[in-house]
């Protein structure tokens, strides 16, 4: 074989391995259109909406204990109001009222991060899940502590009347008319306390309790519960608070997010059973039961237990722009976090709506079905992988803070191409990368 033919041999092969090498580079393209598909084109067994959508569903907004961050954990603002007295010192004031809000709210998450088993039904075996929220204590640098930790004296306002007081002010909103800051921006918390006057009374008994109203709530009797305060086991770190009172905040922040007291029958979640709501377990019925309820939602001494479906519930009323407390929690999903990537390696259906704070990614061999709102922040996108495909069932893709994201984006390789099909209808707004639904 002569040189010459040698060397086009070579040329040859080179050629044809650059040539295979490039028709097999992977390609990035924003999706510009996307063409439907009919209900009637999906597989038999495909769980298809047949015209009713799935995103009021409670359960649908459930965590998955599998895929934790298919459910963006949610960070309630909060703010503390001290109400005092002019005349004498009834509540935590600028000595010590810093640092107790500070251990209290810290006291607050530490309830909600250990969820314990539910002691009713006798023999139950419902899941124990994570709540996935959590309290952060407003900034605000123009106080002394550069949190939003506020002190009032007003002894028209400071003191809080159950609804059995002759001059009950249970559901009065004056003091969070003329006292709150941020409204609708901030969960405003009044640390109220008893009257002077009734303090004073020998028959009258101190008692937690509490009120909400969506967006800002009361707690009475906080530093009267207080004041007997313990030490950790070791002795050493000083602990503000009794178990009754971060009970209390947490039962009613569960009320702003949604939930009902859990002994009634018409809670909305079949996991609560109706009981009779006893303090403690007596020789005389109703209360001469084996055990009482530990739901967060009861008026029970022990209340750390949290079911899916009242869990589901308050993901559900802060995923819902409607209500009041969404605009008290921290928008993480307005700021983008590439950790936070969500990686979709399997089938999924979202049933529910979703604030996620980085990309989505369906990768090869999955298949992700949207269903209800998706908000994603500026610079995420959707990405599919060139074996991925994304199915749009009615969905609303955008971005919740008046900004763009960054689009569809679809992956090819040779012959593989993500795909993107839509039926019912779906919305996509504000996408940087438009997308034309044909």
């Amino acid at each position: 074989m002569n040189v010459s033919f040698r060397y086009f041999l070579l040329l040859l092969v080179v050629g044809y391995l650059t040539a295979s090498s490039c028709s097999s580079q992977l390609k990035k393209d924003y999706v510009s259109s996307v063409a439907p598909v009919l209900p009637a084109d999906l597989p038999a067994e495909y769980a298809t909406t047949r015209g009713s959508s799935p995103c009021g569903d409670r359960m649908n907004y459930v965590p998955d204990p599998e895929f934790l961050d298919h459910t963006p954990e949610k960070i309630i603002w909060v703010n503390i109001h001290y109400m005092l007295s002019e005349k004498k010192k009834n509540n935590f004031d600028e000595t010590d009222g810093y640092k107790f809000a500070h251990q209290f709210i810290y006291h607050c998450n530490q309830y909600l991060k250990k969820n314990l088993k539910m002691k009713l039904p006798l023999g139950n075996n419902t899941p124990q899940l994570p709540l996935r929220y959590s309290y952060a204590i407003a900034k605000d640098y123009s106080t002394a502590d550069d949190h939003a930790i506020y002190f009032h004296r007003d002894d028209e306002l400071y003191h809080f009347n159950g609804t059995r007081s002759r001059d009950r002010n249970f559901g009065s909103r004056k003091v969070f008319e003329k006292y709150g800051k941020k409204k609708g921006e901030v969960l405003n918390v009044f640390l109220m306390e008893p009257h002077l006057d009734s303090l004073k009374s020998s028959t009258f008994q101190v008692t937690g309790r509490g009120v909400a109203f969506g967006d800002w709530l009361k707690l009475t009797a906080v530093y009267q519960n207080t004041r007997d305060t313990t030490f950790t086991a070791e002795g050493k770190t000083l602990i503000y608070g009794r178990y009754a009172q971060q009970r209390t905040f947490n039962h009613e922040v569960g009320h702003c997010v949604g939930m009902a007291h859990s002994w009634r029958k018409n809670d909305g979640c079949d996991d609560t059973p109706p009981h009779p709501n006893c303090w403690g377990i007596t020789d005389q019925p109703p209360c001469n039961v084996k055990a009482i309820s530990n739901n967060m939602m009861d008026y029970i001494p022990v209340a750390q237990s949290v079911t899916p479906c009242q869990i589901g519930t308050a993901h559900w009323t802060m995923s819902n722009k409607k209500r009041k407390v969404r605009g008290c929690l921290k928008k993480t999903w307005c700021k983008f976090n590439k950790d936070k990537t969500i990686e979709i390696k399997q089938d999924h259906e979202w049933n529910g709506a979703k604030d996620i704070e980085g990309h989505l990614v369906v990768m090869d061999g999955a298949t992700l079905t949207l269903r209800c709102r998706l908000s994603l922040p500026k610079l995420a996108k959707i990405i599919v992988y060139p074996k991925g495909k994304l199915i749009l069932d009615g969905a609303t893709l955008e971005n919740d803070c008046g900004e763009e994201w960054e689009g569809i984006e679809v992956w090819s390789y040779g012959a593989d191409r993500g795909e993107v099909v839509y039926f019912n209808s779906p919305t996509i707004n504000n996408a940087k990368n438009k997308v034309t639904l044909l």
